[in-house]
C-alpha cells in the first residue's frame, strides 16, 4: 500500500499519520494505491473507507468490463491500461478506482507503469489543483487512456509493413498476421469505447464530486477517447482493405495459373488426338509409316500445329 498526500504547499509520500486522520482534512487530497494481490490491503476498503460491498467485491476480481457505478458517497470506476509487450500484441491491465470527496483509491497489480506517469504529472501540477481529488482522478484517467496511443502507433507501422508484403509477396503467414492485428484492434475497441459513458457521467455534472474547474479536463480525456476510437476504426478499415487486396491477388494468381494449365492442356489434347490416330491398328494412307519420311512428317506437322496454336493464344491475349 502506498499513501500519498497532496497539499497546496507540497506532497507527502508514505505519510506516517493514520489514514482516518488524513481523510478528515479538507485542505488536502489523498491517493491510496492498493495491491490487488494483498488481501490485507484490500481490507481497508471496508474497514476505513466503508465502500459498498458490491464495489469491493468487483475490485478483488479481474476481468471486469470498463464501467462506472455511482454509490451514495463514492464512485467506482473500472479501466484497463494498455501495454504492447511484443510488437502489436496487446496486454490490458485492469485498474479499479474508488473516488470520494477526500480521496482516490486505486486497486491494481504492483509496479503498474501506467500509474507512475500520473505521479510525475501531479508533482508538476499547480498546488490548488493537485489538492483536489477530482484532479487526481483526472490525471489517473488521462494517463491510462494515453497508454493506448503507443500501441496504436506500433499497429500503424505493422499495417504499413503488411501492405508492402501483400503487394510484394503475399503468403499465408502474412494473412495470419493480418488477422491477429485485427483481433488486437477489436480487443482494444471493446475496452476503450465504454469509457465514453464513464466520462459522460463525470462531465455532465451527474455527481457533485467533480468541481466545475476540473470538468474541462475530463473533456480533454473524452477527446482522447474519441481520437483513439477513430484511429482504431481507421486501422480496421485499412486491414479490411488489405484483406480484400490479398484475396484479389491470390485470385489473380490462381487465374494466371489456370490460364497456363488450360493452354498446356489444349496443346497436349490436340497432340494426343494425332498420336492416338496413328496408334490405331489399320493401314494409314497418308503419311504412311512405310514411307521413309512419314514419321518425321507427322512430327513436323505436330510442331507446326503447336506453333500455330501458341500464336493464336498470344493474339487472343491468353499467353
Amino acid at each position: 500500500m502506498q499513501v500519498t498526500v497532496y497539499r497546496e504547499d507540497g506532497i507527502v509520500t508514505d505519510a506516517t499519520e493514520p489514514l482516518p486522520t488524513l481523510l478528515q482534512r479538507d485542505t488536502q487530497a489523498v491517493w491510496v494505491a492498493l495491491d490487488r494481490a494483498r488481501p490485507a490491503d484490500l481490507q481497508l476498503l471496508t474497514d476505513v473507507f466503508h465502500f459498498h460491498p458490491l464495489a469491493v467485491e468487483d475490485s478483488q476480481k479481474t476481468g471486469q468490463r470498463p464501467k462506472i457505478e455511482a454509490y451514495e458517497e463514492h464512485l467506482f470506476i473500472t479501466m484497463h491500461a494498455a501495454r504492447g509487450d511484443h510488437g502489436t500484441q496487446l496486454t490490458l491491465d485492469e485498474v479499479d478506482i474508488f473516488f470520494t470527496s477526500r480521496a482516490v483509491v486505486t486497486v491494481s497489480k504492483t509496479g503498474l507503469s501506467a500509474l507512475d506517469e500520473p505521479r510525475s504529472r501531479l508533482a508538476r501540477a499547480p498546488g490548488r489543483l493537485r489538492r483536489s481529488p477530482d484532479f487526481i482522478l483526472y490525471t489517473i484517467l488521462d494517463a491510462i487512456v494515453d497508454t493506448y496511443f503507443p500501441v496504436l502507433d506500433r499497429i500503424d507501422d505493422q499495417i504499413d509493413r503488411l501492405e508492402d508484403q501483400l503487394f510484394r509477396h503475399p503468403t499465408s503467414r502474412t494473412l495470419g498476421t493480418l488477422f491477429r492485428t485485427k483481433r488486437t484492434l477489436l480487443h482494444a475497441r471493446r475496452h476503450i469505447v465504454p469509457l465514453r459513458d464513464t466520462l459522460n457521467v463525470l462531465m455532465r455534472r451527474e455527481t457533485a464530486l467533480v468541481t466545475e474547474a476540473v470538468i474541462l479536463y475530463f473533456r480533454d480525456i473524452y477527446d482522447h477517447v474519441l481520437r483513439i476510437t477513430d484511429q482504431i476504426d481507421t486501422h480496421r478499415d485499412l486491414l479490411t482493405g488489405a484483406l480484400e487486396v490479398y484475396l484479389t491477388l491470390i485470385s489473380n494468381r490462381l487465374n494466371e495459373v489456370m490460364k497456363v494449365l488450360t493452354v498446356i492442356t489444349l496443346i497436349f489434347a490436340v497432340l494426343t488426338v494425332i498420336t492416338g490416330i496413328y496408334g490405331m491398328n489399320f493401314t494409314r494412307p497418308f503419311p504412311s509409316f512405310e514411307w521413309p519420311y512419314g514419321f518425321w512428317a507427322v512430327i513436323g506437322a505436330m510442331v507446326v500445329l503447336v506453333v500455330a496454336m501458341l500464336a493464336l493464344f498470344r493474339r487472343a491475349g491468353w499467353v
